[in-house]
């Protein structure tokens, strides 16, 4: 029979496996996403290097970030050639916020990723709003502790910061 201290080294070996094979899965899921993003209309997997910094919500650094991705398009013309793979070369450089906008789009396989110009006007739609962020960012520098406890002065800091994302 097992002592208890073998039996709760089983169960600690178990839960680390456990989580070995959630993040496995969660890595698979990812992977797969990157191959339907990167194949174009005739299941080509064209190379997408990063040659520019991956867009992350900051409505700020989105027109830069189309930019990029136009000049890129212009100069890879044979990889760039359908709407779908525009779209997810564009979706495959994102993080933070704007891939999980993005992330249900291609999860549901959306007909929006076969459309580059409503892709980008949705895209914009979401996070072209530079007049939010920087009030947002001028509410956040205006906050100061003054009088109040700290618990109170990181409530509210918290609390306008996460406007601000």
């Amino acid at each position: 029979m097992a002592s208890l201290e073998q039996y709760q080294e089983l169960v600690a070996a178990m839960q680390n496996l456990t989580m070995e094979v959630q993040a496995l899965r969660t890595e698979n899921i990812a992977l797969r996403q990157q191959v339907v993003l990167h194949r174009d209309d005739r299941g080509d997997l064209p190379t997408m290097p990063l040659s520019f910094g991956k867009y992350d919500g900051h409505p700020g650094g989105l027109k830069d970030f189309i930019d990029a991705c136009k000049v890129y398009f212009a100069f890879r013309p044979h990889a760039y050639e359908t709407a779908r793979s525009k779209v997810g070369f564009i979706i495959a450089n994102l993080m933070g916020n704007a891939l999980s906008w993005a992330t249900p789009f291609v999860t549901g396989n959306e007909p929006i990723l076969g459309d580059y110009d409503r892709f980008i006007e949705v895209f914009k739609e979401r996070f072209d709003q530079p007049e939010v962020f920087y009030s947002s960012l001028e509410a956040i520098l205006d906050v100061s502790q003054g009088n109040t406890d700290v618990q109170t002065y990181l409530t509210r800091f918290q609390r306008l910061a996460a406007k601000a994302d």
